[in-house]
């Protein structure tokens, strides 16, 4: 979605919540915002909805907004705030703001103290009152492509603005506090990051009648009905958060987590939780970033076209195939050699993500079931 700029003659009806006055420009990111702005319903209440160009910064001065890239996932957004953090506590800048954090906002309040906060759109005014405006990806090159070659956010933004990162990890962790129960956290948006149901399976047979299990699952996830509709073992207490608040109150509560990449495990090294981490396509090295107690159990697939963890992020489409570099044969290069990316996220890859649930991929498939049964025998029992 590109960054897009917008005026109403009225908006008292239609645009309560955000809060719009009437005849001033704003900006904005948001996908949903844009869509509604461009429906014809809406015409005779438009001054003017326009896309923005963005412009990189030329010399940096003291006040700097930060404009986050669109739809992104929870555990981007914690790099993110952790790259921000760190940028905060350089004294490099006076004043921080941080653009289009969405549903994420409270967490860049709350854990990384940014105090000028913009979730959905921001008036020209306010973003008028910074010298500098930073959009990630057209100004740092490696984010441009995070989809298909996964790199560590928080090093690559900090190396750009030469500061050094800032650790942020809670530590709540009591040293030899007994562990009485083990989260389970097997869902990610794709199926290239989502733990293979029968991984989950030896898992439950493995810690039934040894110790308190938890599974958390998302009922608003085509992924996760069927991950649980195939769990061979019931005696498990199901977490199904529906927000995110609530999401992150019972990651505080976890005693040892067993995760992939998602959203959660990026929360719990927050939280500073223990856990292990199951890599597949995107490298543990650049997810647990030095984090320590979290244990990675390193994959060791290769085919022709790639070895694990290549970095891809999610499948894609791509002369009419859809899956990874490996299932469709083709070299990460020649992707990444594209001039622009969207032809590659068309309607296909959703309804495929749930194909490679069930026919997963060569670095989901050989995931080392035993290794992680070692860990956890020699990290919890």
């Amino acid at each position: 979605m590109p960054f897009f700029s917008f005026s109403l003659k009225d908006s008292s009806n239609q645009f309560k919540s955000q809060k719009i006055e009437n005849n001033k420009t704003y900006f904005s990111k948001n996908t949903t915002l844009w869509k509604k702005l461009s429906s014809k319903k809406l015409e005779k209440i438009i001054n003017h909805l326009q896309y923005e160009e963005r412009k990189k910064i030329g010399n940096l001065k003291k006040n700097i907004l930060f404009c986050l890239p669109p739809r992104i996932g929870l555990g981007d957004a914690i790099e993110y705030g952790l790259a921000i953090k760190s940028i905060s506590e350089s004294n490099k800048f006076k004043k921080i703001g941080v653009a289009f954090a969405d549903k994420y906002s409270f967490i860049f309040k709350k854990k990384f103290n940014i105090k000028f906060l913009y979730p959905i759109l921001i008036s020209e005014n306010d973003l008028n009152s910074f010298d500098n405006i930073f959009h990630f990806t057209l100004e740092v090159e490696s984010l441009r492509t995070q989809k298909y070659l996964r790199s560590d956010i928080v090093l690559q933004v900090c190396n750009f603005f030469n500061v050094p990162q800032t650790k942020f990890y809670e530590n709540k962790y009591i040293k030899n506090k007994k562990i009485k129960k083990i989260s389970i956290f097997p869902i990610s948006t794709s199926s290239l990051r989502t733990m293979p149901i029968n991984v989950i399976n030896e898992l439950l047979l493995f810690l039934k009648n040894k110790i308190k299990i938890e599974i958390f699952l998302d009922d608003n996830s085509d992924i996760s009905k069927i991950v649980e509709k195939s769990l061979i073992y019931k005696n498990y207490i199901k977490k199904n958060p529906k927000n995110l608040n609530t999401l992150i109150k019972s990651i505080e509560e976890i005693d040892f987590g067993i995760f992939v990449d998602s959203g959660p495990l990026h929360v719990a090294k927050l939280l500073g939780k223990k856990g292990i981490l199951l890599e597949t396509s995107v490298s543990g090295k650049i997810l647990l970033n030095n984090y320590k107690k979290i244990k990675l159990v390193k994959n060791t697939f290769s085919s022709n076209f790639c070895n694990a963890a290549c970095g891809l992020v999610d499948i894609f489409s791509f002369n009419n195939k859809v899956g990874c570099y490996s299932s469709i044969s083709i070299n990460q290069k020649e992707i990444l050699s594209l001039k622009n990316f969207h032809s590659l996220q068309r309607r296909e890859v959703k309804k495929n993500n749930l194909f490679y649930l069930l026919n997963p991929v060569g670095c989901v498939k050989t995931i080392n079931i035993k290794n992680i049964k070692n860990l956890i025998k020699s990290e919890v029992f």
